[in-house]
């Protein structure tokens, strides 16, 4: 029982871990203002990294960074032992004699001892033996060539029995049945892929809603020397960042704070200003992701395989 409640306590652990990565909001904050670019990387309130050089990720790296430079303490030197001068000198008086051992010559008494008679005898006796052994093997030849004639001409007439058989129309049955199949492939394809889509599209949508841009600063000074170019300028500019937000605004969660695009005549440089916090939850994935699958499984998938079982036994009930 303790051991059922420990795993219990662990288990419980690990989902808290989980649905609190899932819940909090992670996100940054970006501005350009004034020439200068900032940003920082947030997971709720704790700070990952800014531009400052702040933040968890920057102290790691500069901890790293200090324990490679810290000089790394000399290893003590080991003391070498002395090999002592008996065994060298026991080492060398054994090579020498083993080497004084294999120079010595070794002659063979028993091959001094055979007659010349009994090479002889031998010699003539393996000779009989080999011309023995030709002449069977040569007679073994001949009678296996002839039932090998036999064969070829059995295998001719097979040949010119299967010409005679007309191959075209197994050919063009089974052209027609690859042709039937790689239809269906295909049609099964772009069924597969419809029906992903229009079961994705709403939890898509749902994941790019979960991304939300608060506080969204713009303030733009189009400026220029020529009245005509700068009201050229401010028309293109301000067409842009009004549709722009607008489009974006569709897809994400977009929050002004204040949007401001302003004409400048006979100035030559502009104000270029923009600021914003973007934020996320991992949780909207999952959801998303959740919602997908329990669309596509009774929207497509269930009556796709119930309509295909209903066409095989009208198929049947025809034949």
């Amino acid at each position: 029982m303790i051991v059922l409640k420990i795993l219990l306590y662990i288990l419980l652990a690990v989902l808290g871990i989980i649905l609190l990565v899932l819940i909090t909001p992670a996100g940054g904050e970006l501005s350009y203002i004034d020439g200068k670019f900032s940003y920082k990387v947030k997971l709720w309130i704790i700070n990952i990294m800014d531009s400052d050089g702040g933040g968890l990720y920057n102290w790691w790296k500069k901890r790293k960074a200090n324990k490679k430079d810290k000089p790394k303490k000399p290893k003590k030197e080991k003391p070498v032992k002395e090999k002592k001068s008996r065994k060298k000198k026991k080492e060398r008086e054994k090579y020498e004699w083993e080497n004084e051992l294999d120079d010595i010559p070794v002659n063979d008494p028993e091959a001094d001892m055979l007659p010349a008679e009994t090479a002889s005898q031998e010699s003539t006796a393996s000779a009989a033996e080999e011309a023995d052994h030709t002449d069977s093997f040569s007679e073994e030849a001949g009678e296996e060539e002839a039932p090998g004639k036999k064969k070829d001409k059995k295998k001719k007439k097979k040949k010119d029995e299967d010409f005679d058989d007309d191959p075209f129309d197994e050919d063009d049955d089974s052209a027609d049945k690859s042709q039937d199949e790689d239809k269906k492939s295909v049609s099964d394809k772009i069924e597969f892929i419809v029906g992903i889509w229009e079961s994705a599209q709403r939890p898509l949508l749902k994941i790019f809603k979960g991304f939300k841009l608060k506080d969204l600063y713009i303030d733009f000074v189009i400026a220029d020397e020529d009245a005509y170019d700068c009201a050229m300028k401010y028309g293109k500019y301000s067409a842009l960042v009004y549709n722009g937000i607008a489009f974006f605004s569709q897809l994400f969660t977009v929050r002004l704070k204040t949007i401001d695009v302003q004409p400048q005549f006979g100035v030559s440089k502009g104000r270029w200003d923009a600021a914003g916090k973007l934020s996320f939850r991992l949780g909207t994935v999952v959801i998303a992701g959740a919602w997908f699958l329990m669309t596509y499984i009774f929207r497509t998938f269930i009556p796709g395989k119930l309509r295909k079982r209903k066409l095989k036994k009208s198929a049947a009930r025809q034949k």
